[in-house]
This record gives C-alpha cells, sequence and structure tokens, in this order.
C-alpha cells in the first residue's frame, strides 16, 4: 500500500510539473475533461506555481479601441447589461476593446500565443487599467469588474457609492506576498473654490477564493491629490503620478498595497509631469517618460539618430536620475512615424509602440537591442479601423478567476 501511495505522488507531482508549463487554453480544456484535473488546476499550490512559471515567459499586451463590428462574445455577454445605464448617446457607433496578447520574448516575436478577448460595445465610457498579475480592471462611471483575458473570466464587483458629480479615478494594484489584488479608487466632488472640494480615497480588496468583498475608506495622511497619469504596480506598490490640491505641485504618489499607505514622492524642479507623462519599466526601475519628446517632426541629431531622456527612479538611493537614451540611424528605419517608448524587456530590449493617437490600419512595434544595436519591427496581428491603441509591457498569464 505505501509504495502504492507514493507511486501515485510522484504521479500526481508529474503532472503537476507538466501542466504548469502548458498554455492556458490547454488548461481550460482539462478542467472540463477531468475532475481530478480541475481540482489540481484550481488549487491555490498549483495557481501559485502558474503565475510563477508565467513571470518567466511575459506578455505584451495591447488594448485596443475600435469600432463593434462583431456580436460580443459569449462569456462577456453579460458586461453589456452590467453597464447598461451607462449614458448612451442616440446614433452614436459602438466602440468596443479588443485586449489582444503575444510573448513578448519568445521567438517568432507577435506570432506566440495569440490571445484575444473583445469587451463588448456601450462601454463608450469605460477605463481600463495597467495588466498586473493577469488582470485587469474594468470601471464603467460607478460600475467595476475584474477581468483576466487569458481565461475570458471575469467577475463583477460592488457598485463604489460616490456623489453623482463626482470625478472617479481608478487603480488595480497586487501584493504577491499575499495573493490580494486592490482596487484603489479616489473620488473627488468639484467646487469653484478649493476649499469646499471633497476628496475620498476607497480600497476594494479581493481575495483567491473569497466571493464577498466591499468598499472601504481609506485615510490619506498625505496631501489631498488628483492623479494625472495612468498607474504601474510592482513589487507590491502602486504608483501614479498627481498634483497636489494645496500647492498645485507635480508629485509622484505610491500607494503599499499590503499596508495601505500612501507615500507622496517629490520630483526635481525642472520635472514637470503631466497628463502626457507614462510610468514604465527600465531595466528593472520605475520610470518617468514624456510622451511629447516623441513628436515626429523634431529631428533630435543632424545624423538622423533619436535622442530622448527619461526619470529613473533610483530604489537605493531614493532619488530620480535623467538618463540620456539614443537609438542610431532612428529616422532612416523609422521615418516620421510617431513611435513612443513604453518600456524594456527581460532581455534589456527598449520596446516602442506606434502613438495610440494616431494609430492608422497597421500598428508596429519597434524592439531595440542595446548590445547589437539592432533596430526590429513587428506588426501586431489586429485588423480593422483603430481608434487608440495602448501597450502594456509584462502582462502575464493566471488561472486567478477560474
Amino acid at each position: 500500500m505505501e509504495n502504492s501511495s507514493s507511486e501515485t505522488l510522484h504521479v500526481e507531482d508529474l503532472q503537476t510539473e507538466i501542466m504548469s508549463w502548458l498554455p492556458l487554453k490547454s488548461l481550460l480544456r482539462f478542467v472540463i475533461v477531468s475532475k481530478k484535473w480541475a481540482s489540481i488546476i484550481r488549487g491555490e499550490k498549483f495557481k501559485a506555481l502558474y503565475l510563477r512559471r508565467s513571470m518567466t515567459r511575459p506578455r505584451l499586451m495591447f488594448m485596443v479601441r475600435r469600432i463593434a463590428t462583431l456580436p460580443p462574445e459569449p462569456e462577456m455577454v453579460w458586461f453589456q447589461s452590467f453597464c447598461k445605464e451607462e449614458r448612451c448617446i442616440p446614433g452614436q457607433l459602438e466602440v468596443e476593446f479588443l485586449f489582444h496578447s503575444v510573448y513578448q520574448e519568445k521567438i517568432p516575436y507577435f506570432s506566440s500565443g495569440q490571445q484575444q478577448l473583445r469587451v463588448p460595445p456601450n462601454t463608450n465610457y469605460t477605463s481600463v487599467s495597467q495588466p498586473i498579475g493577469g488582470l485587469i480592471c474594468l470601471q464603467s462611471e460607478t460600475k467595476f469588474a475584474l477581468c483576466n483575458p487569458g481565461t475570458k473570466k471575469s467577475r463583477a464587483l460592488p457598485d463604489i457609492q460616490a456623489h453623482e458629480k463626482a470625478f472617479i479615478t481608478s487603480f488595480l494594484g497586487y501584493d504577491e506576498a499575499t495573493n490580494v489584488f486592490k482596487v484603489l479608487c479616489l473620488t473627488m466632488v468639484w467646487a469653484h473654490e478649493p476649499s469646499k472640494r471633497v476628496y475620498e480615497y476607497q480600497v476594494l480588496t479581493v481575495e483567491s477564493g473569497v466571493e464577498s468583498c466591499s468598499w472601504r475608506g481609506i485615510t490619506c495622511k498625505e496631501k489631498d491629490h488628483t492623479p494625472e497619469t495612468q498607474g504601474l504596480c510592482k513589487g507590491g506598490v502602486l504608483y501614479y503620478g498627481a498634483r497636489s490640491t494645496s500647492d498645485h505641485r507635480p508629485l509622484v504618489m505610491s500607494f503599499n498595497v499590503r499596508s495601505q499607505e500612501f507615500t507622496a514622492i517629490e520630483l526635481p524642479d525642472q520635472l514637470h509631469i503631466s497628463y502626457f507623462w507614462n510610468f514604465v519599466i527600465y531595466n528593472g526601475d520605475i520610470a518617468l517618460v514624456n510622451e511629447s519628446d516623441f513628436d515626429p517632426r523634431v529631428v533630435n541629431e543632424p545624423n538622423g539618430n533619436k535622442v530622448f531622456h527619461i526619470w529613473v527612479r533610483d530604489a537605493t538611493a531614493q532619488e530620480w536620475q535623467r538618463t540620456r537614451i539614443e537609438i542610431p540611424r532612428w529616422e532612416q528605419n523609422v521615418g516620421h512615424v510617431d513611435y513612443v517608448f513604453r518600456g524594456t524587456t527581460g532581455t534589456k530590449e527598449l520596446v516602442f509602440a506606434q502613438d495610440s493617437r494616431h494609430c492608422e490600419d497597421d500598428f508596429f512595434v519597434l524592439y531595440y537591442d542595446t548590445f547589437t544595436k539592432d533596430l526590429r519591427r513587428f506588426q501586431i496581428g489586429v485588423t480593422g479601423p483603430k481608434i487608440s491603441v495602448r501597450t502594456c509591457l509584462d502582462h502575464v498569464d493566471s488561472l486567478w478567476l477560474m
């Protein structure tokens, strides 16, 4: 009996090891085929293992906003009715979100492991968070939902209670150590007199295996502020650019997902962030990029090279460092097409994506190898007219929401 038990455990360990390297679409089939496999795949231990493995094969995520031409995917029909109270303008074209991802470091580039999910129309007012831990957060005014683009699984979250005239901004954070997601929501009721404006900070905690969750008010001991950039979560800390409401100074806010504490990070006097700035990961550190630096009408160097600067946050020294980046033969290879820096891959290649405000039928991404000086161009497999495209690095496959 003991030999039989040990052999059974060995077989299960082997199955778990093999399945942890399989693509999501294979695991989704296994869940249907076998109750035993379904039990393994849905187990917390396997989910954690699969997420760790997925981090070694990150994805490039394209969030495409475009005119809807196809019926909604069956898995996302519910989202249409979920947002049914949203304001609609008669005669307005229906817009959908397409989430398209590919492995960002696997050859052949942009054809390996393609995944797509379409979020249906009537979501013109929907905002989408940066992907983190395999999930994205969809916000439509006071309504929220978590979505796993790889498994096409979603979960509606409780509505947030806010004044009907409140401006609502949300971010999604993830703490790897506790395996917990949190939606951070900042609301501001505007008034002409700054002293009469009301600011509120709320958090919604989402844990694996726990169905119930609710919004809770939290205190920001730092200055009241209004967000001005998209957020980026790294190492259990959420970062976003903001402006102080008291003196209107730009600053970076950090939010510790586990402790729920805010910290204001001061910026150098010459760094004035605004809506045009964006957070990226540069060689493992967070950095700020000014998208206005990528105006194709501006020739940086007489030889046609592209020169731009980013501000990198040195986590050890706790200071911002201005870093100069030069790409040889940019004008010769790229011409006058708008490309914006989106960060670096694990292999230290620099990634540039076309400016989402000027995308056409074809959409390209550039990879620049800092060692070989090679600049390569890849076309993403998304057809049809696009209103905008947002490009995010380091999206991962996850079994959350299964």
